[in-house]
């Protein structure tokens, strides 16, 4: 583990890049365990930063996780805010958000004077473009860096909302995902959509899967640009790339976007994080503990002031407030205590299709059309084998706590955790 001398809040960061992306999900980038997928520019940023493997949304809504990441709270409930923009705007810094979902940071713009929000006209076309730029994720990110090579912005922010709309990169970027033998991926752009039974070709759906990995390749490479971009002005800069939700691919019987979301089991709620610290801390580490989104909002603002974890080191975490962000900033300090104990000791999250509880051991996932599911974690990655009638003294506690959840009933989410689940996870670690 690395070590880092106390004195590193002197290095203040140039400028920072935030990336988040709609329907990224983590088990689809090779950091994140997809070994036949190919993201080069993402594994440098996993090798120069700290890639933390268990983050998981608090709800399905995007809007709201980057209303979260943006203030560095839940809601507009309290007075003073910690995220990234309320720093960026102590210190006198330009905010430049370039995105295709520009509807999603209208509330933010009228609560911050230095922000500027360019949008890009989002597009749904029905087949592949030819050229780089003439695709949905080239025309974000390309005027991302146009917008940047202007030299007035301090913080970039890149949000890409197109993963859940056209799948539109050039063809070149699937075709390299299919094998001579398998039937070509054709051009079409639209997002397939159905239901998985015990009928359906596997096929089918691993040539979903295949399109989609050429969609992230393309977003990689278009990365790999940004990041030489902004290399290139800033000698000291942070960044953070963070997913907002994931998508079905057929996992748990559907694959795209239907009307009706399906339940909030981890592949639509496991995302991928990566944060870069501007001075080098936890290069080439893991963080196997559980985060949210909102976490991240609170640890970029931290590092954009300077502050370290001064204001909650002496806070334990039960005793934080569940709509506030918890900083991960002691991580990168090379706290043992807190890479042991956690930031975390479970994570609510709900959605369209249901309700989940994930604690460091268990994950109980309640959709709105049927029986509660229980898996064990992290073994059970993907939420497939239900443990539920093996384990019924969990599956009770964390039902429990669910419904307290669920109907807020009481301050379940601050409380300490049942032995019978905060020991088997601790056990596990």
């Amino acid at each position: 583990m690395n070590q880092t001398p106390s004195h590193w809040q002197g290095e203040l960061p140039e400028g920072w890049l935030l990336v988040t992306a709609d329907r990224l999900p983590a088990w689809m980038l090779s950091p994140f365990g997809a070994t036949w997928a190919s993201n080069p520019t993402i594994c440098q940023l996993a090798s120069a930063g700290l890639a933390c493997d268990r983050v998981l949304v608090g709800t399905t809504d995007p809007t709201e996780t980057l209303h979260e990441i943006a203030l560095g709270q839940a809601g507009d409930q309290h007075d003073t805010v910690g995220g990234p923009l309320a720093a960026a705007e102590a210190r006198g810094w330009n905010v430049t958000v370039v995105t295709d979902a520009e509807e999603q940071f209208s509330h933010l713009k009228t609560r911050f004077t230095n922000l500027n929000v360019v949008g890009v006209s989002p597009q749904c076309l029905p087949v592949t473009v030819e050229a780089e730029e003439e695709s949905s994720c080239g025309h974000v990110l390309s005027a991302a860096i146009h917008e940047f090579e202007k030299g007035k912005t301090d913080l970039l922010w890149v949000h890409l909302n197109s993963l859940g709309v056209s799948w539109d990169a050039p063809q070149v970027w699937r075709d390299g995902f299919f094998d001579e033998d398998d039937p070509p991926p054709g051009p079409a752009a639209e997002i397939p959509q159905f239901v998985v039974t015990d009928q359906t070709d596997p096929d089918q759906v691993s040539a979903v899967r295949q399109i989609f990995a050429g969609e992230l390749a393309h977003l990689d490479d278009w990365l790999g640009r940004l990041v030489a971009t902004v290399s290139n002005r800033w000698q000291r800069f942070g960044m953070l790339l963070l997913g907002l939700r994931g998508i079905p691919l057929g996992l748990h019987g559907q694959v795209g976007i239907a009307p009706h979301e399906p339940a909030p089991y981890t592949e639509l709620t496991h995302v991928p994080a990566i944060l870069v610290d501007p001075a080098d801390r936890q290069a080439s580490q893991r963080y196997a503990g559980l985060l949210m989104p909102i976490d991240f909002g609170a640890t970029v603002g931290e590092l954009i002031a300077g502050t370290g974890d001064q204001t909650t080191r002496d806070d334990s975490v039960e005793e934080n407030p569940p709509e506030l962000g918890r900083s991960i900033g002691r991580l990168l300090e090379g706290d043992v205590g807190l890479w042991r104990s956690g930031v975390r000791d479970q994570v609510y999250s709900a959605g369209g299709g249901g309700h989940a509880l994930t604690v460091a051991g268990w994950s109980l996932v309640r959709p709105l059309d049927g029986a509660a599911k229980l898996f064990v974690k992290p073994d059970d990655y993907f939420d497939l084998s239900d443990v539920a009638d093996r384990s019924r003294d969990v599956s009770k506690v964390l039902a429990d706590c669910l419904d307290a959840l669920v109907h807020r009933r009481s301050k379940a989410d601050t409380e300490p955790l049942p032995a019978v689940v905060a020991d088997e996870g601790t056990k596990r670690r």
